[in-house]
């Protein structure tokens, strides 16, 4: 489980103290000295959004930290996204009252939070335990939410994967039919097979393009966000280059099919020009798919232990 622990600076001890938890927890302490005012740092971001949990430790000194509101103003903007608690407040001052801070501190008057005020040896440790059991309850929460029949994003990725291979079987069906020439494209039964495979690529593409935008916040929540920003590239590839691109220009080659009876069965110079467009698109995909199949297996194989 991968922590985020915000802080002011001169709380830095006690968050490298607190950060001190079992082993299931990944914490990150950030070890900038950061100035009033200052904007949040983008490895900041990325370090807040690729963490499965927030914690803030809120004192005097974090309570008069700008920056500290921001982070923790990012993190309740992730936390809604989530859906999810994602925030866990921990204070460390004993007199502060949370209830007349400002905001965003004031509102964890009214939600869970760690009593860390006891700063002594015990008291760290007992803190630190409790943190600890907190972070394993929301984690077995959501083990019991998500992988209640065992390891979901094993399934997940091997879901993925087959959604991306089926996505290039279809694809390569209806290539395969426009690879032969228009003179028996324009057959009757060649006709019907290629409405066949076409109404199928089309019936599949139909949900699976809208979906690549899940699959990238599901694969940001499973997988974290080094395998959210791979995945935005191969989508963006598929979208791009092979949907809206060189699959989407074997149209011209039905556009001849359909044109047939009306034109180039009449003009010999029109349907040569369709027939050398035809193999210009088919020639087209080949080298767009070949990298589709390398991006997705490389991809998937980064997603498997």
């Amino acid at each position: 489980m991968r922590v985020f622990i915000s802080h002011a600076w001169e709380d830095k001890s006690l968050a490298l103290e607190l950060s001190k938890l079992p082993d299931f927890v990944e914490p990150w302490v950030d070890v900038q000295k950061l100035s009033g005012g200052q904007e949040l740092d983008p490895t900041i971001i990325a370090a807040i959004e690729d963490s499965h949990i927030f914690i803030v430790l809120v004192s005097q000194n974090s309570v008069a930290k700008d920056w500290v509101a921001k982070e923790i103003e990012w993190a309740l903007d992730r936390e809604e996204l989530k859906n999810r608690v994602f925030v866990l407040p921990v204070v460390i001052d004993s007199d502060l009252d949370l209830e007349t801070c400002p905001p965003p501190f004031s509102q964890f008057a009214t939600r869970l939070f760690i009593d860390a005020g006891d700063l002594s040896q015990d008291g760290m440790a007992a803190s630190r335990s409790a943190i600890a059991n907190t972070l394993f309850h929301w984690a077995s929460d959501w083990l019991e939410r998500l992988e209640p029949k065992g390891d979901s994003n094993r399934r997940f990725a091997e879901q993925l994967e087959r959604d991306l291979v089926e996505f290039q079987v279809r694809l390569f069906a209806v290539k395969a039919v426009l690879a032969w020439p228009l003179a028996v494209l324009v057959k009757e039964e060649s006709v019907s097979h290629l409405i066949k495979v076409k109404d199928s690529y089309n019936e599949f593409t139909d949900a699976f393009i809208p979906q690549l935008g899940e699959f990238e916040d599901e694969l940001r929540w499973r997988f974290g966000m080094a395998a959210q920003r791979g995945f935005t590239q191969l989508a963006t590839f598929i979208r791009n280059d092979v949907y809206h691109g060189a699959a989407f220009a074997l149209n011209d080659v039905i556009e001849s099919i359909n044109a047939y009876d009306s034109e180039l069965s009449t003009d010999s110079a029109a349907f040569d020009a369709a027939e050398a467009r035809r193999e210009t698109r088919v020639v087209a995909l080949e080298p767009v798919m070949t990298e589709l199949v390398s991006r997705t297996a490389s991809y998937v194989g980064m997603l498997k232990p």
